[in-house]
């Protein structure tokens, strides 16, 4: 059995005029049985079409008048077949109501062409049946929605008169049935490629729709003959102003009710329509967000009279107000609360042919991984260095220690970490280059804080399901901090995990290799430290990579959005500024090394100052450190006063501006600044070492902070 979903839809959402559309879930369903034993058929074009579900009293069940079934026979006729396979059983389930405007038409005309898409095993895409779906219902927001799911928008381009006028097309509406036009008794034209164009926006999860259905239809031909054939400039300019607003409003998080019930307000469709459903003016006037929480936006579902209102909660309270208006007006109404259909239209199939199962199928694509190696191997190509090629797609990376510069067997040095919660922040950007600089700088700044020079990178990628674009983007980010860092991306991994990830979210992880020369010592040297030698700190540039757990809970806690602007710098927004990525020292860092200025180094990440300084220091001494010594950048400042955070957890929590602690000798600090400024550092004289007395780091002056 062949089983086609079709989600209804609402056209029209405020301000459109075919242009928008999002998928509800109300499906209409077909179950398809062929007889491959019976020889002929009584049945028309061999179908035998039953019925159940609403409106059957005005359902014919003929194959050659049928909007569905006359639609699959147009697809078929197309690809030189007259009639359906013997003998063909099409059960149609439909509870989407007739003439309510919910795009029951537009949904029969998608089911008919999957329907004839299956039977006459045509293989046709998605993108082509669009085509045959709007060469018969011009209603591209209620096709494009239904076939596709979610919220889309679209436009068609014009066809030839000449062919829009024969009988074989079955056009749904237009014509009365069975059909009209010119009988010529050939081969239906087929619809020219790219008739229709759509781009799905995004829609916010928290927005869900009540439909007010009315129990009266209203036609779609009596909808449209209510218009006027002409507007004014006022009405039109006001129409797309609002809709240019509302396609990007309805796929915020928090969604904004103000912008988004301003948005669905229309002066095309509804004032005219008021004729034709009583009581609409009044319904639509009646509830705004301050008459009632949780609503976002109030318009005409479509055509027909059902009512669509958006909201995020409160849901039974608003259907019940606009219920009880109708009924003013002596309407009776029904209502459901609905979500968006993302999938759209769906095909499985329960017998043999179903049995052949792919990775593919089973939300896995190889195809999209060998196109994202295709992708990035520009940007890898660009991070080769001398004992490394720096090209993908074999098994393994490879990494010539000699010809990277070592003759001698040197002392190789490894990290592993991640990116971390703030990749939270870059899937609701959906900017993911700099996170990939944030992956390479975690790693090759805790090789060089041992005195290693970074040579070789792998990166792991694991997501749901593999976007191109996106894994590309972060791969792209991946390269640029190998450049900064001077290593080579010898390869990673791509691993597609159905069920282990949801939506556009990965993780990532990445693996630096580095090496020290022989006859050179590993850092940090701690027989060679002693009280009085001077800590140096380079400047972070934010909050790098830490500490965005709590970060994105003050930022939620201020009721502010990543798109606000950010309250620490107006030139930007939050989840931009939250994005810049970690400073990558490693070659600033190095000329210190090289010319034997360090004695040791920390790199300020999870646990802050606290934490991390006393890594790198003998037991018997401490670091003491002056607060003030260094400039504290202002997203730090805001985050402490929006997160009422005491100043010990400040310190622990993020950096507080300073990406990198040195350990220098007293003698040799004025040296280690200058070549480190040279490099493009601003260095701070933040403290020295002092005899330990069980604290391994000591603030002074903590209060300054508070």
């Amino acid at each position: 059995m062949i089983t086609i979903r079709v989600p209804c839809s609402s056209a029209n959402i405020g301000p459109g005029f075919d242009v928008i559309g999002l998928a509800l879930s109300i499906w209409l369903e077909l179950q398809v049985t062929i007889d491959t034993s019976k020889k002929s058929s009584d049945a028309t074009r061999n179908c035998v079409v039953t019925y159940e579900g609403l409106g059957k009293e005005d359902v014919d069940l003929d194959a050659d008048r049928n909007l569905l079934t006359r639609t699959a026979l147009y697809v078929l006729r197309c690809h030189g077949h007259n009639s359906f396979p013997l003998e063909t059983h099409v059960r149609i389930i439909n509870p989407i109501p007739l003439g309510r405007g919910l795009g029951s038409s537009g949904a029969a005309v998608v089911a008919g062409v999957m329907l004839g898409n299956e039977v006459g095993d045509l293989g046709l895409s998605k993108a082509r049946m669009l085509d045959y779906c709007l060469m018969i219902e011009r209603h591209p927001d209620n096709v494009a929605a239904a076939l596709y799911g979610g919220f889309v928008g679209t436009y068609l381009n014009e066809l030839d008169p000449e062919d829009m006028a024969r009988k074989e097309i079955p056009l749904s509406e237009v014509l009365p049935s069975p059909a009209g036009g010119e009988d010529t008794g050939k081969q239906p034209p087929e619809p020219p490629l790219d008739i229709g164009h759509y781009k799905k926006f995004k829609w916010a999860k928290e927005i869900k729709c009540i439909a007010i259905i009315p129990q009266f239809e209203v036609s779609t031909a009596k909808a449209r003959e209510v218009l006027p054939t002409q507007y004014s400039r006022a009405d039109m300019v006001f129409n797309m102003q609002r809709i240019a607003l509302l396609t990007t409003a309805l796929g915020e998080s928090p969604p904004d009710p103000n912008m988004i019930y301003q948005g669905m307000q229309d002066k095309v469709h509804q004032p005219y329509r008021k004729v034709l459903i009583p009581g609409l003016t009044e319904v639509l006037h009646s509830v705004t967000p301050k008459t009632h929480p949780g609503l976002l936006g109030i318009c005409l579902s479509g055509a027909g009279p059902t009512i669509l209102a958006l909201a995020t909660h409160n849901f039974s309270e608003i259907a019940g107000h606009i219920i009880e208006h109708f009924k003013q007006a002596n309407v009776e109404c029904d209502w459901k609360l609905l979500v968006p259909a993302e999938d759209g239209a769906t095909v499985t199939r329960s017998f043999e042919k179903q049995e052949s199962m792919t990775y593919a199928g089973a939300g896995v694509s190889i195809d999209a991984g060998n196109a994202l190696v295709q992708r990035i191997k520009a940007a890898v190509a660009s991070t080769k260095r001398p004992g490394a090629d720096a090209e993908i797609g074999g098994f393994g990376g490879a990494l010539d220690l000699q010809a990277a510069g070592y003759d001698k067997a040197p002392i190789l040095v490894q990290a592993i970490d991640g990116v971390g919660t703030k990749l939270k922040v870059a899937f609701a950007m959906e900017k993911y280059d700099t996170v990939g600089i944030d992956l390479v700088a975690m790693n090759v700044n805790d090789l060089v804080v041992q005195g290693a020079e970074p040579l070789s990178f792998l990166d792991y990628y694991a997501c749901s399901k593999l976007d191109v674009e996106a894994a590309a983007k972060f791969i792209e980010g991946v390269a640029e901090g190998c450049r900064q860092s001077g290593c080579a991306l010898i390869g990673g991994e791509t691993a597609e995990m159905p069920g282990m990830y949801t939506d556009n979210e990965f993780d990532a992880a990445g693996k630096a290799t580095g090496a020290v020369a022989q006859g050179r010592k590993l850092l940090p040297d701690k027989e060679a430290m002693v009280a009085g030698d001077v800590l140096l700190g380079l400047a972070s540039n934010g909050t790098h990579s830490n500490g965005y757990s709590l970060v994105r809970k003050i930022v939620e806690r201020a009721g502010l959005t990543y798109d606000s602007p950010a309250p620490w710098d107006a030139s930007t927004s939050v989840g931009l500024s939250l994005l810049t990525p970690t400073r990558i020292y490693v070659k600033p860092v190095l000329a210190a090394v090289k010319q034997d200025l360090v004695k040791g180094m920390a790199h300020i990440t999870g646990g802050g100052l606290y934490d991390n300084v006393p890594r790198m220091l003998p037991r018997h001494l401490a670091a003491e450190m002056r607060v003030g010594s260094w400039d504290v950048p202002p997203v730090f400042q805001w985050l402490k006063r929006a997160g009422n955070v005491e100043a010990a957890e400040f310190a622990r929590a993020f950096n507080t501006g300073l990406g990198m602690v040195l350990v220098v000798a007293a003698e040799q600090a004025e040296a280690a600044t200058a070549v480190l400024r040279q490099a493009g550092e601003t260095v701070f004289r933040v403290g020295r070492l002092v005899e330990s007395q069980g604290s391994g780091c000591i603030l002074q002056d903590l209060e300054r902070w508070d």
